[in-house]
């Protein structure tokens, strides 16, 4: 059975958003559209939105609490304001998570338009053997059951909220459920992923800055032993960008 949902988006009025909102409205049966916006996009998103708050910390997990405050559905859907969702994505997402009491998230893939990271990622996740951990775990095209979650309660950290919360949740002795098969389009090309390395760095994730400086040799020695020095030069961008963004 299909339930209306609420959908919690945290906003800093990128220019994808018209389209992420589009597409959910085309694609979710929604209750409530919930934006989380800074002040300097709010008048300019909130009209996008049945609820818009203001938040502007620089801290997405806050954020993505702050929107849980507001929604009344049992279960809800956690979307990035740079991914767009599916009727598919949609579909399996509440047919999975009402067919398991046990079940508390299910996420779709929202694969980036990278042509170097996209595949980079997706031989990641491969390699895990379909054990779809860390890399492949995001709050960007999620399903999650409110009342379990306002319980364990989202971190409140400005990085890798999503992956700490997993941890949360199975540590509770829920399952979270990936499905690579289940694609989202994630508006997010080579350079944006460089950009978000930044930010990355400058909110402390998880990469040390000793690892990124080995990485690039690496990069650079198996680039050339391959004969693949393209995608490999961009895991050595991505690395520098990852450096800028802790020692800035």
């Amino acid at each position: 059975m299909k339930l209306k949902v609420d959908v919690v988006i945290p906003t800093k009025g990128e220019w994808t958003l018209p389209y992420c909102v589009k597409a959910i409205r085309k694609n979710v049966d929604v209750n409530n559209l919930i934006l989380v916006a800074t002040s300097e996009c709010y008048s300019a998103v909130k009209k996008l939105a049945d609820v818009c708050l203001v938040f502007d910390e620089k801290n997405v997990g806050k954020a993505r609490s702050l929107g849980l405050t507001c929604v009344e559905t049992p279960m809800y859907a956690s979307v990035d304001s740079d991914v767009l969702v599916t009727s598919e994505w949609f579909n399996w997402c509440t047919t999975t998570i009402q067919s398991d009491g046990n079940v508390v998230a299910c996420q779709g893939y929202a694969k980036q338009m990278g042509k170097h990271y996209s595949v980079l990622q997706l031989r990641w996740i491969n390699d895990k053997g379909g054990k779809y951990g860390k890399g492949f775990c995001c709050l960007g095209n999620t399903m999650l059951k409110t009342d379990i979650i306002r319980q364990i309660g989202i971190p409140e950290i400005p990085v890798e909220e999503d992956w700490q919360l997993r941890l949360k949740v199975e540590e509770a002795g829920y399952n979270w459920i990936t499905n690579i098969n289940v694609v989202c389009p994630h508006l997010k090309n080579d350079v944006d992923v460089w950009k978000h390395a930044v930010w990355w760095g400058k909110m402390g994730g998880a990469v040390s800055l000793g690892r990124c400086l080995v990485r690039i040799p690496y990069y650079l020695t198996f680039g050339l032993r391959q004969r693949n020095l393209k995608q490999n030069l961009f895991l050595v961008g991505l690395q520098l960008h990852l450096i800028y963004g802790k020692i800035c």
